[in-house]
């Protein structure tokens, strides 16, 4: 029988983790195997990942992304961090109303509580499939030799909603920075720059984030997005099998 699965990889980098900020995010692991005992989530055009029993701090945030965020703001019930990115062309040019930001809440214990994702980085993802696949984490483990998360093929998010098309992502994000094939499949590479004041100048690489997405040629629906986010890599797929 066919079926069509949407794979979600998200790879950790491990090496130079303090012991305080390993056993924070074992922790975190740990909570996922009760998903709705510890988190819960909100969905329109955005997707929010609420903390009820929240563990990691906002310089966990620093340590593992190498940089500060676009903006920080003092708020009623702690603080907010933004991290914003730009769409840029060629020559590295803004491109206007084609951004998306990761928004940080944290108490006033500097815990984050809230993970909010915006709308353009949500219309290359369902937020069902986001929410299956954050589940799906706590079936994962850490590869010691690579010093990688990694997740089982078994045990990844199913998708159980049609993929976007390459229209819709027109719509919303515009006339890509390059077109290409490969494998058989239409790819589109859009580029966006990480709004940061400052970025560990050993991880410089990470100024920039190439999201590259695979459409099949026939139906003109997405297949596959791949993608660097401030050190978080993310690889979504749709395979037959």
């Amino acid at each position: 029988m066919t079926r069509l699965t949407r794979f979600l990889i998200l790879t950790i980098l491990l090496t130079s983790l303090s012991a305080c900020v390993w056993l924070r995010l074992l922790e975190l692991k740990n909570q996922l195997a009760k998903f709705d005992e510890n988190f819960t989530t909100e969905a329109s055009d955005h997707f929010t990942l609420v903390f009820k029993n929240p563990v990691l701090l906002n310089d966990d945030f620093v340590t593992l992304a190498k940089l500060q965020p676009t903006s920080k703001e003092q708020t009623t019930t702690g603080s907010r961090w933004i991290q914003a990115f730009h769409k840029i062309d060629a020559k590295g040019h803004p491109q206007p109303g084609v951004d998306f930001f990761f928004t940080l809440d944290f108490d006033h214990d500097d815990y984050l509580t809230r993970w909010d994702f915006s709308p353009v980085f949500m219309t290359m993802v369902s937020a069902k499939f986001f929410e299956d696949s954050i589940r799906s984490l706590a079936k994962g483990r850490v590869d010691e030799a690579s010093r990688k998360y990694k997740i089982d093929p078994k045990d990844r998010a199913k998708i159980t909603v049609p993929p976007p098309s390459l229209r819709q992502i027109k719509e919303v994000m515009g006339e890509p920075l390059e077109k290409s094939k490969e494998d058989g499949k239409i790819v589109y590479i859009y580029r966006f720059q990480v709004d940061s004041p400052w970025i560990d100048p050993d991880y410089q690489d990470r100024r920039f984030t190439d999201v590259r997405l695979y459409f099949d040629p026939k139906t003109d629906e997405l297949t596959r997005m791949g993608g660097r986010f401030i050190g978080l890599k993310i690889n979504i797929s749709l395979a037959k099998g």
